[in-house]
């Protein structure tokens, strides 16, 4: 299985060393060179270093798929504008994307998309981790990830973590 991920979920799974994840999950990672870029010049270390992991590679995506992106008329910024268009060039399996109007197009254009929580919740339904609540802790403490108090409660409950 192949996924295709932007940046910022990447930096995030790097940065709680659960970047892991995603090789038990999918065995490959596709990123866009605009990705490969924004990695290359994070200021953090770890982000740094998802570059030098086997299992991501970096592919360019076509003007064409570039060019259905864009005809959405959603405001994406260069990398998740080529993040969905190598999922779409690429037909990926999943799009690991987290902002919400990159969750639109995909769903506008029949990609399955998936977030960071999506992730942790199928790596623990798949006994990859032991504790859902834990990850996302560290998400939140260490990766500065956002989620309303709500949602967590719901996530947890729905992990039978509460």
């Amino acid at each position: 299985m192949t996924i295709v991920s932007d940046a910022s979920s990447l930096g995030s799974l790097a940065l709680i060393d659960c970047l892991w994840l995603l090789e038990a999950l999918y065995g490959t990672v596709v990123i866009s060179d605009v990705v490969a870029r924004e990695l290359a010049t994070a200021k953090n270390a770890r982000i740094q270093a998802v570059l030098s992991v086997s299992w991501v590679k970096v592919r360019v995506p076509t003007e064409s798929a570039i060019a259905t992106i864009q005809q959405q008329g959603q405001q994406l910024d260069l990398g998740e504008t080529q993040t969905l268009a190598l999922a779409l060039q690429l037909n990926a399996d999943e799009l690991l994307i987290n902002e919400r109007r990159g969750r639109q197009v995909a769903q506008a254009l029949g990609l399955s998309a998936i977030g960071i929580v999506g992730i942790v919740i199928v790596a623990k339904q798949r006994a990859l981790i032991p504790s859902v609540r834990r990850v996302m802790d560290a998400l939140v403490e260490l990766a500065g990830f956002r989620i309303s108090h709500q949602l967590y409660q719901k996530i947890l409950k729905f992990v039978d973590e509460i």
